[in-house]
């Protein structure tokens, strides 16, 4: 299964902003895309009205919200809903009960500090997502930057560089393989856990598309086989729904 080509096509053309949603509402729409190109029961179920997708949803446990970057869940009863954005056949409506939540984080540049974050952040997802239902399935998708420099739109007078950028993934491939992992019996963890790296200076030319951006394919990013990788996720992400939401 290739990375998702449509979330790279993304950051070449928009680029990334930290204060912007729009580069992990793409990168959730590749995930909606997948499942629907990959795992039969969700496809069929989303094809049917069963299942919808929404992006920065409010899964609420008491008194305590945690807003995620994609769940996808049942829909109201009887509810009509437009198919105006649908993605590959799944359509987009606020769910009544959330089976999938997924976080999208990133790292782009201060990697050893923001890596500690981001893994906190994944940490506390999955918490709030097994309070709020044991089965839901809480997943978890960061992107790396392996480019050796970097422009910060937020700091347009200042070029990053990175004098080491593949020992700065690495350290944080490491750093988030220690992620606390759901096993057998226990709900304690992430269900499913993905790592993406991209080579992006995000340094905008006077060429189409304005950004450069490349998908880093060898270690020390996930490479097939490795269970970070994309195509190990999108597949752990079907058979969890599979087997805990038989028909």
């Amino acid at each position: 299964m290739a990375l998702p080509a449509s979330f790279l096509i993304h950051l070449r053309e928009h680029g990334y902003h930290p204060r912007s949603d729009k580069h992990s509402k793409a990168l959730m729409d590749a995930v909606v895309g997948a499942l629907m190109a990959h795992c039969p029961q969700i496809a069929t179920e989303a094809k049917a009205g069963e299942l919808v997708f929404q992006h920065n949803h409010d899964v609420l446990v008491g008194h305590e919200t945690w807003n995620t970057d994609l769940a996808i869940g049942l829909p109201a009863s009887g509810e009509v809903i437009s198919k105006a954005g649908a993605v590959h056949g799944m359509n987009r409506a606020t769910p009544t009960t959330v089976r999938i939540a997924i976080e999208a984080k990133s790292v782009m540049t201060e990697h050893r500090k923001a890596v500690k974050n981001r893994k906190r952040d994944l940490e506390a997802h999955h918490a709030h997502v097994h309070d709020y239902d044991p089965a839901a399935i809480a997943g978890g998708i960061v992107v790396l930057n392996a480019s050796n420099r970097f422009q910060s739109p937020l700091r347009s007078d200042k070029l990053t560089t990175h004098t080491k950028p593949l020992e700065l993934v690495k350290h944080c491939v490491s750093v988030l393989s220690s992620l606390t992992m759901t096993s057998g019996s226990s709900h304690a963890g992430l269900d499913v856990n993905c790592v993406v790296v991209v080579d992006m200076p995000n340094i905008r030319s006077t060429t189409s598309p304005p950004f450069e951006a490349e998908w880093l394919i060898r270690a020390p990013a996930p490479t097939p086989g490795h269970p970070l990788y994309w195509d190990a996720f999108i597949q752990r992400l079907c058979q969890s729904y599979t087997a805990r939401f038989k028909k």
